[in-house]
């Protein structure tokens, strides 16, 4: 059985092709056997706090225990609050920008409005005044004939409407 080895390794390693071939085929055969067994058997590792801690102890010694998974219905961290260390704020000025009218009930709401700001905008939502508001919602309500309502969000700024009237609210790049 020896000299039949040894036979047949001489012939792979005589052509030089052949034995590269080998050497790949080798290689792939090796990769999809370690594909298998990571798919066979996936790693059992998790980072748990110390209370979960004695229920994974329970799981490992039974097999068929199922533990409830609590989620959160509203997330615990805003996305919309910026970090003060990353973007100081130099300047309380917002460049909003509202159309002009003649109207005294007008006058009224383009001041509202100038009281706004737009502090951030994800998805169909946006942040103004510091709540968040999402888009076809009212904004404000009190002492204007018509309700601003938010109606179109885009990149940077932010389209109110009042009626017939349309207001456009953008967001101040950071100063640096």
């Amino acid at each position: 059985m020896n000299k039949k080895m040894r036979l047949i390794w001489q012939r792979l390693i005589a052509d030089r092709r052949r034995f590269g071939l080998f050497c790949m085929l080798l290689f792939v055969g090796l990769l999809l056997w370690a594909r298998i067994i990571v798919i066979a058997r996936p790693s059992r590792t998790a980072v748990a706090e110390p209370m979960v801690e004695a229920s994974v102890a329970t799981l490992v010694a039974t097999k068929h225990i199922s533990i409830p998974v609590v989620f959160e219905t509203h997330p615990a961290k805003n996305p919309f609050l910026i970090d003060d260390a990353s973007f100081p704020s130099q300047n309380t000025t917002t460049d909003n920008t509202s159309m002009q009218s003649t109207n005294v009930g007008v006058k009224a709401e383009q001041d509202i409005v100038d009281g706004l700001t737009l502090e951030a905008i994800m998805g169909k939502m946006a942040m103004i005044n510091g709540r968040v508001i999402q888009q076809g919602e009212v904004v404000f309500v009190q002492n204007i004939p018509d309700p601003l309502r938010l109606v179109e969000l885009s990149g940077r700024s932010v389209i109110i409407s009042a009626g017939n009237r349309r207001y456009e609210l953008t967001i101040v790049p950071p100063r640096r």
